[in-house]
């Protein structure tokens, strides 16, 4: 990636929407490049997805969790068992395999607590191998910014 790559990677990062000549304005460059630029990085697999975020409060879903599981033996087949009944749960936003003590780590948005319950009582119920799970509600949010820094192209921590 040159300069010109890490300019436009942090500009789709902020503002996914806007159009080819915005995006050659604001990385200093014209449209037919940023256009060509944008389909390489797609397709070297840097840019993965162009969505819009959503505001779970707005959507009837204000209920957040970071929800952790720790499974019996921590076994490839246990965290797969796990990993197929997280991906079947709308509510579940991501999650992670994570090292340590604990095996995986959730974040869900939930209409409320009967529905929170639901999802937990199907997702760790029905995984034999789960242990325990631990839930903890998103009461305030200090920092909420999906965007990757691109300073480790660079070399120039901090952009």
């Amino acid at each position: 990636m040159d300069a010109l790559d890490i300019r436009i990677v942090e500009t789709l990062q902020k503002r996914g929407d806007i159009t080819h000549a915005e995006l050659a304005d604001l990385a200093g460059s014209t449209a037919s490049t940023c256009l060509r630029r944008v389909r390489d990085l797609q397709k070297s697999g840097i840019l993965t997805k162009n969505i819009y975020i959503a505001d779970a409060g707005r959507l009837g879903r204000g209920l957040q969790a970071i929800i952790t599981a720790t499974t019996k033996d921590h076994t490839r087949a246990d965290r797969d068992a796990l990993a197929k009944c997280i991906r079947a749960e709308p509510a579940i936003a991501y999650a992670y395999g994570v090292t340590g003590e604990l095996d995986a780590i959730l974040i869900g948005n939930f209409r409320d607590m009967v529905e929170y319950q639901e999802v937990c009582d199907r997702l760790f119920d029905g995984v034999e191998s789960v242990v325990r799970y631990t839930t903890h509600f998103i009461s305030e949010t200090y920092k909420d910014d999906p965007a990757i820094p691109c300073d480790a192209v660079t070399g120039n921590p901090g952009g």
